[in-house]
């Protein structure tokens, strides 16, 4: 009986294909925005406790699933508290790639983000397919968020 509850419990969590957070450092997501891709890249940055951040999570999976573009979830949770930030992520059902930035030192990568960043969450960097880059510091509708993508992708 013992055997089949857990072989009952594993299948159920094989279901939910919700992406593992990893820990990305600074340097890393230089590296990872800076790589060129022929579709728009869209880099969200979110936290756990963060309800407008929440709210669209969803709208960011839909796009990345519809292949129209490359979404990358990266949570600015402070590390200690990543698995929060990993049950909202399995939650969500997020496959999505998703990171959680090892670094409280905000000043060590907003500007790197963006100059116009106040560091205020959610925020979002679009890279077009010419690689050249958009920031918003906004909760998006899922309206929105699609005509973005759709007028980046040309250009």
């Amino acid at each position: 009986m013992r055997t089949v509850l857990v072989l009952s419990l594993l299948s159920i969590a094989s279901l939910t294909n919700a992406q593992d957070i990893e820990l990305i450092s600074v340097e890393s997501l230089d590296r990872l925005i800076a790589k060129k891709s022929d579709k728009v890249q869209v880099y969200n940055f979110w936290a756990s406790w963060c309800g407008p951040c929440v709210k669209e999570m969803p709208y960011f999976e839909e796009l990345n699933s519809s292949k129209s573009a490359d979404v990358v979830f990266i949570s600015l949770d402070f590390p200690e508290d990543i698995q929060k930030a990993q049950k909202l992520i399995t939650k969500k059902s997020i496959e999505s790639a998703t990171y959680l930035l090892n670094s409280t030192n905000y000043d060590d990568y907003i500007p790197k983000i963006s100059e116009a960043w106040s560091g205020a969450i959610p925020a979002t960097l679009f890279i077009s397919p010419s690689g050249k880059k958009y920031f918003y510091e906004k909760a998006f509708e899922k309206s929105e968020l699609l005509q973005v993508v759709e007028n980046l992708s040309s250009k």
